[in-house]
């Protein structure tokens, strides 16, 4: 075993345990609504259709792009989609090893980092288990970071590469900002404690930040292209402005409180390696500390509690708490007495157990989506189309079936400030679903709140049957 080159196999051995124990996970039809919505987008794209005019969210094209991707290499198959997004963690979890390799300046602290990423992203549904935009850009901001904050032998091209990556991160979502912003930071901090600030002002940020802004001018290039700039300015500017920006800040400081309490051994351990100073490592620990409060704020900034968006948070907290294995550090000896074969040990029955545990969890849950679409398809006849209304919108995915409205997500059209931020013509949106497309069927949910759209359901469509997942199927007068 001592002779093993362990380093060659980082990559696969975190891959494999990335799959390993999201595996139970790669089965059900929805873990998120979200992740519905880039699979019926992505695939949209594939068939010639253009974001933000045949298909419309609050998310940049970025993710959609990713899910296009994943259709076109693996079909319509959601395992595969879920397999790829393993593979994402492995591969960032991969990208974490070599840069606490590297800047955390031991191989023990490489490894932690990196299974620390897997284990963190990998065991709340919500908090990464559930495919989302954070899982995506993470890995260009590590990568970002990788190239540019450490090492002696970074030339211009590395910072333009990275403000590449970043600006890649920030086409599939705004947030990765933060990152950047922490990075080019410490680049101008670095610059003015070496007494290099013209190198770091003119030769490092300045290549990052004007790399940074080529894909998102492209991006706009693009709508510019097909006539479509007004709509992408409206809804990458407007559109996030109208959104109501209410904070409660007692329910954030239990959202971040929530957070740090889930993945506490990860934050003890980061707390004991910041308290036990070490020069190897300090300045390391410093742009951590740095990448981590820039984070924290933005994750607060929207107001929201979604538990996806602290996802930005992991890359930095497992990089600190790793650097608690570095070899010179000798606090908590009663710890650091754990035998390392006792400690692999422990390592793989986690592994195992979080693997057959999600895997019975969500083996044994009913999938409703995929029972309500196998009894769609025994009573559509040829030619005729169903609206999934309030309902799951993977229907659509499942029953290989084009949505009725631009507006995918299942929450756009029948919650209030969704309708006036996107400014949305309900009247007319109502009109062309059932008098234009004038589906067979409708599915509704009587737990989501009633409007125009759901009093036009009910007027033209009568109760015909209760399906599984508490879903009415209703069918056209």
């Amino acid at each position: 075993m001592s002779s093993i080159n362990w380093h060659r196999w980082a990559l696969p051995v975190l891959s494999l345990m990335a799959v390993i124990i999201r595996v139970g996970s790669f089965f059900p039809s929805v873990l998120d609504h979200d992740e519905s919505t880039y699979f019926l987008i992505g695939k949209g794209l594939l068939a010639g259709q253009t974001y933000l005019v045949d298909s419309i969210d609050t998310k940049p094209i970025g993710i959609f792009f990713i899910y296009a991707l994943m259709n076109w290499l693996g079909g319509p198959s959601i395992f595969l989609a879920r397999l790829f997004t393993a593979l994402v963690v492995g591969f960032t979890a991969f990208l974490l090893y070599h840069l606490g390799r590297r800047a955390g300046g031991h191989e023990r602290v490489g490894w932690a980092a990196g299974i620390g990423y897997v284990l963190l992203t990998s065991i709340f549904k919500f908090y990464g288990l559930s495919p989302n935009t954070e899982l995506f850009f993470v890995p260009l901001s590590v990568g970002a970071i990788l190239l540019t904050s450490w090492g002696e032998n970074r030339r211009m091209h590395h910072f333009v590469l990275a403000g590449l990556l970043l600006g890649m991160g920030f086409v599939i979502k705004y947030v990765i900002a933060a990152d950047a912003l922490a990075l080019g930071l410490f680049l101008l901090w670095q610059g003015v404690r070496q007494q290099k600030r013209v190198q770091a002002v003119f030769l490092q940020c300045l290549p990052l930040t004007l790399a940074f802004f080529i894909p998102p001018l492209l991006t706009y290039d693009y709508y510019i292209s097909i006539g479509q700039a007004d709509a992408f300015l409206f809804y990458t500017f407007e559109v996030t402005r109208r959104y109501p920006v209410e904070k409660n800040w007692s329910a954030l400081f239990l959202y971040t409180l929530d957070f740090f309490g889930r993945f506490l051994p990860f934050v003890l351990l980061a707390i004991f390696a910041r308290r036990e100073r070490l020069a190897a490592d300090r300045q390391w620990q410093n742009f951590l500390l740095l990448w981590l409060i820039c984070a924290l704020v933005m994750t607060l900034v929207p107001g929201k509690t979604f538990g996806h968006y602290q996802i930005q948070l992991m890359a930095p907290l497992t990089l600190l708490a790793a650097s608690w294995f570095h070899p010179q550090r000798s606090g908590q000896p009663w710890l650091r007495r754990l035998s390392p074969r006792w400690g692999w040990g422990m390592l793989v029955a986690l592994v195992l157990g979080l693997s057959v545990g999600l895997y019975t969890y969500y083996n044994h849950k009913l999938d409703g989506p995929r029972i309500v679409a196998r009894i769609l398809k025994e009573k559509l006849r040829p030619g005729e189309l169903v609206y999934t209304g309030n309902y799951h919108q993977i229907v659509y995915y499942l029953i290989d079936q084009p949505s009725l409205t631009p507006y995918i997500h299942s929450s756009l059209l029948y919650y209030p400030h969704h309708v006036v931020a996107l400014g949305i013509n309900l009247a007319e949106e109502t009109h062309q679903i059932i008098a234009v497309k004038k589906p067979r069927f409708v599915l509704l949910r009587t737990d989501h709140p009633n409007n125009l759209l759901t009093e036009a359901i009910y007027q033209n469509y009568h109760p015909q049957d209760t399906l599984p997942d508490q879903v009415i199927l209703l069918e056209r007068n």
